[in-house]
């Protein structure tokens, strides 16, 4: 790797750090191979969920975890419910957005009812 290419790659996997929390596997791995892409997938993400606002957050929460139940994303599902619930969002409403996925996906609600419930009664412990 090239010197330029390794900064940029340190540069955007700090930066996507210090923005979201954390970096997981696959933007790292991507940031490597194509930092100025990473970037570029970042600054779209980021845009969308942060900076655009004619949708409120737990709005864009409730469509993320509906995508997420579609695609059967547990992962993706979990961290969406907990933002959504700091956004102020409820179990109902939450259940309310996996209904209307759920019309044209069962499985993807069957299968995500059990891991809403589960973040729901941890969020109502200790509150994160």
């Amino acid at each position: 790797m090239s010197d330029e290419k390794a900064r940029k790659t340190k540069a955007i996997i700090e930066r996507i750090e210090r923005e979201r929390g954390l970096v997981r596997e696959w933007p790292r791995l991507l940031a490597e191979r194509d930092p100025d892409f990473m970037e570029c997938l970042h600054n779209v993400t980021t845009h969308v969920l942060h900076k655009r606002g004619s949708l409120p957050r737990k709005t864009k929460e409730l469509i993320l975890i509906s995508i997420d139940a579609f695609n059967f994303y547990e992962y993706g599902f979990r961290v969406h419910v907990r933002s959504a619930l700091k956004e102020g969002a409820t179990e109902d409403e939450i259940l309310e957005a996996l209904e209307v996925v759920g019309v044209l996906n069962v499985h993807g609600l069957s299968s995500m009812l059990p891991v809403l419930v589960e973040e729901v009664e941890k969020f109502g412990k200790t509150g994160v």
